[in-house]
């Protein structure tokens, strides 16, 4: 229910990380505040819980502008997530990948 109240957008980023890890973001917005959460989905297909969080002021979205950067490494993954100027991160901003490798 809440997908439809909050008008969830989901996005599938690539590139893949290592043996497939892939990170789906869920985005929400409602009035003035968007948030969002990131999981990684290893190669069960499944997400075995949410690796980070963020909240944007105005509703920004930071999927749909394309204000992140996903980098892998050996290890895992870090995602950064950026505002704007007038619509800043004003909590959360980063989460680490880990499909449990």
């Amino acid at each position: 229910m809440d997908d439809l109240i909050s008008d969830a957008e989901y996005h599938i980023l690539r590139p893949a990380g290592p043996e497939g890890c892939t990170v789906v973001v869920r985005e929400t917005s409602f009035l003035a505040i968007a948030n969002g959460e990131a999981y990684a989905v290893g190669h069960t297909g499944l997400a075995l819980g949410q690796s980070g969080s963020w909240t944007v002021d105005d509703g920004y979205r930071p999927f749909d502008a394309g204000t992140y950067a996903l980098r892998w490494g050996e290890d895992g993954g870090s995602l950064r997530i950026s505002g704007t100027s007038t619509d800043p991160v004003v909590n959360g901003g980063s989460a680490d990948i880990d499909c449990g490798w």
